[in-house]
């Protein structure tokens, strides 16, 4: 089950490796703290955010292994709210155009900008919701019917035996109703027919 909404840093031209250091530094300039893979979290107003570098091992024989990093992964957790997604979205945005990367948006499968802010919140707030509803997600319970808050009032300690009284009351009334439709016995020796005449 997928508990974030992500979001990645690519090169411009596919297939090119994106070069990492300018990215990392417009986003520590901007909170995050990373390692010098680029993995690391980045601290926003409106929340945080995980990153994690996503890289593509090429492995041949008698070779070393050749690590390309295809792009950035930024991961916005799962909310009942859009705040922190369009906070991520306009930096992410910014980011890019000033360090030559373009932003891609997987679950679309387009690239993500703040003139399609609508449509990225549209599928944040779907994906939400079933992560809630399916996937116990805390932070989108908001969107789901996975939890219901209660609008009755606490429970009385006495309800047990109010409910204990109106099933007796019920019983009660039950098996009076049975007892008044159950129609009379015969009295014994009592025969239905004509009277007999003595002496005829």
């Amino acid at each position: 089950m997928q508990h974030s909404y992500d979001l990645v840093f690519q090169p411009k031209q596919v297939g090119d490796a994106l070069v990492l250091a300018p990215l990392l530094e417009a986003l520590t300039a901007r909170g995050g703290t990373f390692d010098a893979d680029g993995r690391g979290t980045w601290k926003l107003d409106k929340g945080e955010v995980s990153v994690s570098p996503m890289i593509e091992v090429k492995q041949e024989e008698g070779k070393e292994p050749e690590k390309k990093l295809l792009g950035l992964d930024v991961r916005v957790p799962f909310r009942d709210k859009t705040e922190l997604l369009e906070q991520v979205v306009g930096a992410m945005a910014e980011i890019a155009e000033a360090s030559g990367v373009r932003v891609m948006d997987p679950q679309r499968g387009e690239a993500a900008s703040v003139t399609v802010l609508s449509s990225i919140s549209d599928e944040y707030l779907r994906m939400a919701r079933y992560a809630g509803e399916y996937g116990a997600v805390s932070e989108a319970l908001g969107l789901s019917t996975y939890v219901a808050p209660s609008t009755e009032p606490e429970s009385s300690p006495f309800r047990p035996l109010m409910i204990l009284a109106v099933l007796a009351v019920a019983f009660y009334v039950g098996y009076r109703a049975m007892t008044i439709r159950k129609p009379p016995a015969p009295e014994p020796g009592a025969v239905n027919g004509p009277a007999k005449v003595l002496g005829k």
